[in-house]
């Protein structure tokens, strides 16, 4: 399993526009910004202080269509929001309620539903990284739109969770 420091380093060295990994007791004092929200299902206290915890990482992404570019503002000129937001969960899981809260602003909220990732599997960091990445970098077309190019990334994954741990090793070879 990744660790919170892993998946800072391996964020940074892709070009990720990543604001941060918490524990999703965190998100409380987070400022929403547009980028990427590393999100540990465990809350901060129960880790051993090295980033281990057991737990499972999500993905959280603050999005605009108008601008692909981190850290910027949520809202227009005139004060008007033109932010979403995404929620990934290789587990395909629904929203804990600390991230819901934190996504509150943002309607709709697109999930992702897919069983992905093999419940005994520890590669969820990984996943988390290969959507934010595809997000990113692997636009379906040069005009398509973040909640597009989430669909095109949740259907590149096979229903068989075995299966996708060979496709993610795939993905990640050539970076």
């Amino acid at each position: 399993m990744l660790t919170n420091f892993d998946i800072e380093r391996i964020a940074k060295k892709l070009e990720l526009p990543i604001i941060g990994v918490f524990s999703k007791n965190q998100l409380p004092n987070i400022e929403r910004r547009i980028g990427s929200y590393y999100v540990n299902m465990m809350d901060d206290d129960k880790t051993d202080g090295e980033g281990n915890n057991g737990s499972h990482w999500v993905l959280v992404k603050i999005y605009t269509d108008f601008d692909r570019e981190d850290g910027e503002t949520c809202e227009d000129a005139k004060g008007h929001k033109i932010c979403n937001a995404l929620y990934f969960d290789p587990f395909g899981l629904g929203m804990p309620l600390a991230v819901s809260s934190f996504l509150k602003p943002f309607k709709p909220i697109y999930c992702s539903n897919r069983v992905i990732q093999n419940i005994k599997s520890t590669q969820c960091g990984w996943y988390c990284i290969a959507c934010d990445y595809y997000l990113e970098n692997m636009q379906d077309t040069e005009n398509s739109t973040y909640l597009e190019d989430f669909s095109k990334f949740l259907e590149m994954w096979s229903n068989d969770p075995k299966k996708n741990l060979t496709l993610l090793k795939k993905f990640f070879k050539p970076l």
